[in-house]
């Protein structure tokens, strides 16, 4: 649970989350709770009735209207996740704080950090990278020479930002990620000759409102650059190759892994463990299912699954029909006894 720094009036709650309070117009709240721990007090989320019976009195209910009854406190939202997110927003406490360029981080000269930026401990900027106003770098963050972190972007410790790329406005970077390492590009050797490695010479450039999970890798380009656009948000431990161009407003769940020069347009959802191979492009709002794998282009708007990845419901019925091949084998066998008279010595 959530303890509030302090009580929350009812009134207060409904301004924040947005809605109309059901029940009793009153009420001062201290915390917010799983329903499962609710107690007197406490603000709880339902999306549906089953969890209503173990709650106990003076709990806030916040959810849809029809979950709610007149002897109750509550608040009825039209979409309880999203009145959740506003509440959350509302508690979050701002790690951002400015303060200024540790003594212990490394400025090389020709960087420019904003002095409204802030530069934690043993942090490095190189020669010509810019932290810009309201940027915070926390500690052992390394942005390479002529790198940039947009207005008030967020790096958490540990990330790493090769040189050349570019991290827009209000983006958040979560630990251990690096961004703009070489693209694996390489041309396998001849007659016993080691792989000859192809230069990455482009960049990386990362629109604003990004977030990108922790341990994640985006690699440069080999010549144009790994492009990666506004409001965009990737989870945890998720690969975007070298020439990968990923369209605004994208979902990538994590172990989602990019090929090279793949292209998702606006609005796509990869799943958790999907991916798709090179110079595949992913249509304007088309979902890859959990553990799928895109080898040719998937049309705007489409649901697929499976390996190769196919439509979700001709993978469905596939599958169906798969878990069948057992009786279907029996039958077969049974039918060419029968013809051959087997079946009846």
């Amino acid at each position: 649970m959530i303890r509030f720094k302090e009580p929350i009036h009812l009134k207060d709650l409904v301004d924040i989350v947005g809605g109309r309070p059901a029940g009793s117009a009153e009420g001062v709240f201290n915390e917010l709770a799983l329903p499962s721990e609710a107690r007197p007090g406490s603000v709880v989320f339902l999306s549906s009735g089953k969890d209503r019976a173990d709650l106990p009195e003076g709990v806030l209910i916040i959810g849809k209207q029809n979950l709610l009854r007149d002897s109750e406190m509550g608040i009825g939202v039209e979409d309880p996740r999203v009145a959740m997110t506003r509440l959350l927003e509302y508690l979050k406490e701002d790690d951002q704080d400015n303060m200024g360029i540790h003594p212990s981080s490394v400025i090389e000269p020709g960087a420019f950090v904003h002095p409204d930026a802030s530069v934690g401990p043993f942090c490095v900027v190189e020669k010509g990278a810019r932290i810009e106003k309201d940027a915070v770098l926390k500690s052992h963050v390394f942005i390479g020479a002529g790198s940039v972190a947009g207005e008030g972007t967020f790096l958490a410790p540990h990330c790493v930002v090769y040189k050349g790329c570019i991290i827009g406005r209000k983006c958040i970077i979560h630990s251990g990620t690096v961004i703009g390492a070489d693209g694996f590009g390489f041309i396998p050797g001849k007659e016993g000759s080691p792989p000859l490695k192809i230069p990455q010479l482009g960049g990386v450039r990362i629109g604003d409102n990004v977030e990108i999970g922790a341990c994640c890798t985006v690699d440069r380009g080999t010549i144009s650059d790994t492009v990666i656009n506004d409001h965009v948000k990737m989870d945890d431990h998720v690969h975007i190759a070298h020439n990968v161009i990923v369209g605004k407003g994208c979902i990538l769940v994590a172990m989602t892994g990019l090929a090279g020069s793949s292209i998702l347009e606006d609005g796509v959802i990869m799943a958790a463990r999907s991916g798709t191979g090179d110079h595949v492009r992913v249509g304007r709002g088309a979902q890859v299912a959990a553990m799928a794998g895109a080898i040719k282009d998937v049309p705007p708007g489409a649901v697929v699954s499976g390996f190769p990845a196919r439509d979700h419901k001709t993978n469905f019925r596939i599958a169906a029909l798969t878990q069948r091949l057992p009786d279907l084998f029996r039958q077969d066998r049974e039918l060419e006894e029968k013809v051959s008279g087997k079946g009846e010595e």
